[in-house]
């Protein structure tokens, strides 16, 4: 049959080969136009910018029923360079993005209605999750009274101790509530020895380097960076008086605190040979823990409360932060938030991330599921979910910024010359704060001068 098929193809005036030509063409074309129609161009792109949330989100989508129609993608670090050029352009904008709370101020710069991301203040409180969540969380991706990104945690903070170190030395969480009493009690906590060597031990582990332990307490204390109004406030006498504080924990005969090391690891390891009695660790890190220290610490330790300020105040603070925000010219906004509100705060997701992560979520209402009651074996069978949730409610709001990550470089160029006694904590804080008023006015003279066209 094919041979007479063949033969009679010569009778086509071109010739066997254009005919071939032509069939080919046809049924190609149909091949393609059926696989179009079964694999369509996604109608939302999610990017993240790490694996830990890439994976769970994958998890998640397997129960959408759009799935077939949402395409997931881990850029990596690389994702804030990729998002800014599309924000620049207005091309290849993702529907829905997550963004770590360092890089989210930059995209907010200039006038409130020129934001590239949507304003979800009104759907927020229109559907009540302002209610439902820690408020205090919200303010962190907000500008100008508005909010614009939904928040991924809460990141409360503990003191991870050695409670056989502090029985040894007479000493129990409840004679260390306050700030106040750590210092009181360095005598017993201090055995001088330099740092790195054997024969060494200091209270709280917090660092020389970088401000962000600073910040911790600056932010328990009510301070912070810029107020609700964006004004600069981190040259207040709160802040500075909190520098001069936060100095003086590694002075005097018995210095109450010490240095953190070169790595987590190093730290770790300090902390099981009982040289760190206790380190600050938000909740994101415990997880991390009980990973990278299985052998080294689990049995060995327990979580308490941060020290408060004065008694009875604060017992927590927060470190860190990522939210989902939903860029302008989305196809589709309401689809768009309808799927971040199944990824952030559908309850069973957040259990499993807390499970998985002990990663403590903004929303409130999930508070009184089981899983926060389990017992951890790492932690001498503590449930440390239930502290971590009684101190959900406590954790500082701190204000968004779009010169947040400006903020933490210039604190950062200074913090280790602060510490080493080399600059006063009053004239680093008052050049960190010229530094960004003068980025401000710069910023806000030339959005003036463009308007002014």
């Amino acid at each position: 049959m094919f041979r007479r098929l063949w033969d009679a193809m010569e009778d086509f005036p071109p010739g066997r080969v254009p005919l071939l030509l032509i069939v080919f063409a046809i049924v190609s074309g149909g091949v393609v136009a059926v696989r179009s129609a079964i694999h369509r161009e996604p109608k939302l792109t999610i990017w993240t910018f790490t694996h830990i949330s890439a994976e769970e989100f994958k998890g998640r989508l397997k129960d959408h029923p759009d799935r077939s129609e949402i395409k997931l993608e881990n850029l990596g670090n690389a994702m804030f360079d990729r998002l800014s050029l599309a924000v620049m352009t207005q091309k290849e904008l993702p529907d829905l993005v997550e963004i770590e709370q360092t890089f989210a101020g930059q995209f907010l710069r200039g006038p409130v209605e020129n934001a590239p991301f949507v304003d979800l203040t009104d759907r927020i409180h229109g559907e009540g999750w302002d209610k439902k969540c820690v408020y205090a969380r919200l303010a962190r991706y907000s500008h100008g009274n508005r909010i614009y990104g939904i928040p991924h945690d809460l990141h409360p903070m503990v003191l991870v101790y050695r409670p056989d170190v502090l029985e040894s030395l007479g000493l129990s969480p409840e004679q260390l509530a306050t700030w106040d009493d750590w210092i009181r009690a360095s005598d017993k906590l201090y055995h001088p020895g330099a740092m790195g060597t054997e024969e060494w031990r200091r209270g709280i582990v917090l660092s020389t380097i970088e401000g962000f332990d600073y910040l911790s307490l600056l932010w328990q204390r009510g301070g912070d960076i810029f107020d609700a109004d964006g004004q600069v406030i981190i040259d207040s006498p709160l802040a500075v008086d909190t520098l001069e504080f936060y100095r003086s924990l590694f002075e005097g005969e018995h210095p109450v605190a010490g240095a953190r090391l070169s790595s987590w690891s190093e730290d770790y390891a300090a902390l099981s040979r009982g040289q760190f009695v206790a380190y600050p660790a938000p909740d994101w890190m415990l997880a991390g823990m009980q990973m990278e220290a299985k052998t080294l610490l689990e049995g060995k330790v327990r979580c308490m409360p941060l020290p408060a300020w004065e008694p009875g105040g604060r017992r927590t603070s927060t470190s860190g932060g990522t939210a989902m925000f939903i860029p302008k010219g989305c196809a589709d906004e309401d689809r768009a938030w309808a799927l971040a509100k199944f990824l952030y705060f559908d309850r069973d997701s957040l259990i499993e991330r807390f499970r998985r992560q002990t990663i403590v979520p903004a929303l409130h209402t999930v508070y009184d599921d089981p899983v926060f009651d389990e017992e951890v074996a790492f932690f001498q069978g503590q449930k440390v979910g239930r502290l971590l949730t009684e101190l959900a409610m406590e954790v500082p709001p701190v204000q968004g910024s779009p010169y947040i990550s400006e903020a933490y470089n210039r604190l950062n160029a200074v913090f280790s010359d602060v510490m080493a006694g080399r600059l006063a904590p009053e004239a680093a804080l008052k050049d960190v704060a010229r530094r960004l008023r003068e980025t401000i006015a710069r910023d806000q003279r030339a959005v003036e001068r463009v308007g002014g066209r």
